[in-house]
């Protein structure tokens, strides 16, 4: 019985290792080359985070700032017994 069960273990495990070297090996085939990736300029590079830069700031007025305050203060100030 033991042997049955280690020669099952080993047969999973080298088929696991089949699997595994074999994704490895076909996985350069899948991607495309790395040749045909575009490059970025200087500028583009900059103009990518100046432009998330500001659509972060977007919504980060002081009207919007001070309603979400106040909504959080008026949550933390609620009896834990009502929650």
């Amino acid at each position: 019985m033991l042997r049955r069960l280690i020669n099952g273990l080993m047969a999973a495990i080298a088929l696991c290792v089949v699997v595994g070297f074999g994704s490895n090996v076909a996985w350069p085939n899948v991607v495309g080359p790395a040749a045909a990736t575009p490059y970025m300029t200087r500028a583009e590079f900059d103009q990518v985070f100046a432009d998330a830069a500001a659509a972060s700031r977007s919504g980060n007025t002081p009207r919007n700032r001070e309603k979400l305050r106040n909504i959080g203060w008026k949550y933390l100030n609620v009896p834990l017994a009502s929650r």
